[in-house]
């Protein structure tokens, strides 16, 4: 007799997938907010990372996932963003808790 019948098997794959799915979407979390909040100020990544001190490639980093391990730079992108420091590392932390660490 097998383990699970066909119909039990696609509802666990689906819950799978489910619980997969919401991780990719806590782990960016972060990203979305940054990059969102940069265009809802009508700001460029250029003219972003002039603001915080920071390379464009930093910046575009940040926007596809990288979660800032320093103090400075969620500051410097808090204050950029002209968003509170405590919000940002709340959604930093949120991100980081998701990532997908390496086996």
């Amino acid at each position: 007799m097998p383990l699970f019948r066909s119909n039990e098997y696609i509802s666990i794959t689906k819950i799978a997938n489910n619980a997969k799915s919401n991780r990719i979407e806590a782990f960016l979390t972060l990203a979305k907010c940054v990059q969102r909040r940069r265009e809802n100020l009508g700001m460029s990544i250029e003219r972003a990372t002039d603001l915080a001190g920071m390379q464009v490639s930093q910046w575009c980093a940040l926007e596809a996932g990288w979660v800032p391990d320093t103090l400075g730079v969620l500051c410097a992108v808090a204050e950029t963003l002209e968003l509170g420091y405590l919000q940002l590392s709340f959604l930093a932390e949120i991100s980081q808790d998701n990532q997908i660490k390496p086996v």
